[in-house]
């Protein structure tokens, strides 16, 4: 299925299965296991919470710092938005600790997504049907779906699983059309995203869009195959 007439040049399948997956499993770690329960109104425990939470939010900058995931510059933007959102929030003491983790989900997703990769742009570049049309097509195979599922499971505590099995005998049982982002909002899966309009698009993490980029350039995926092969004989 690829496109013998594009001369553009493609995304080295290299750099995307060399991404190190351990600094963002720390950054869902710092993320996800926040502390539940309600705010205690008396001033001083709010306090400790909130310079925990901005601790930790320097901690997991630092790490995505040191593996160069990000750069400075990308914080500096980030930063002044984050701590101006904490501070609105320091008003309503009585909710949630869950409404604060949203925070710092929300802008350290911001950073972490500007290096997903498109897949919009990737199926442009080898087939000649629509991208959104390629990008179904291989989430029609159950092996693409089993493949996000262990991402999800790896990456994404909030992934449901139980869903996802729903989603999966629908699939196959019924002419259900499994798109992104109906695959998002059934899921909760982060792994890829779906900006809609002019300019939109659907975008993975890099591990994501290797397969994806395997799926459409069999030789490519011949030469990853026989790569192990060699490494494994070595």
């Amino acid at each position: 299925m690829t496109r013998p007439d594009i001369q553009e040049k493609r995304p080295d399948i290299g750099h995307l299965l060399s991404k190190q997956d351990e600094t963002i499993q720390i950054l869902f770690f710092l993320i996800y296991l926040q502390k539940k329960g309600e705010w205690d109104h008396d001033r001083e425990r709010s306090g400790e919470l909130y310079i925990r939470l901005a601790f930790q939010y320097e901690s997991a900058i630092g790490r995505l710092l040191d593996k160069k995931i990000i750069d400075q510059d990308l914080v500096d933007r980030h930063r002044k938005s984050f701590y101006d959102s904490l501070d609105e929030e320091k008003l309503r003491t009585a909710q949630k600790i869950g409404d604060y983790t949203e925070i710092i989900r929300r802008y350290m997703r911001g950073m972490i997504c500007e290096d997903m990769v498109s897949l919009t742009g990737l199926a442009k570049q080898y087939s000649v049907d629509s991208p959104g049309y390629t990008i179904q097509s291989w989430m029609r195979s159950r092996n693409t779906l089993e493949f996000l599922r262990q991402w999800e499971n790896d990456m994404n505590s909030e992934f449901d699983d139980r869903a996802c099995d729903e989603l999966i005998h629908q699939g196959h049982t019924t002419s259900l059309t499994i798109t992104p982002l109906l695959w998002i909002r059934r899921t909760h899966a982060v792994g890829m995203r779906v900006k809609q309009g002019k300019g939109g698009g659907v975008s993975a993490y890099p591990e994501i869009a290797a397969d994806f980029h395997l799926w459409l350039d069999p030789k490519t995926r011949l030469a990853v195959v026989r790569k192990q092969m060699k490494l494994r004989q070595s």
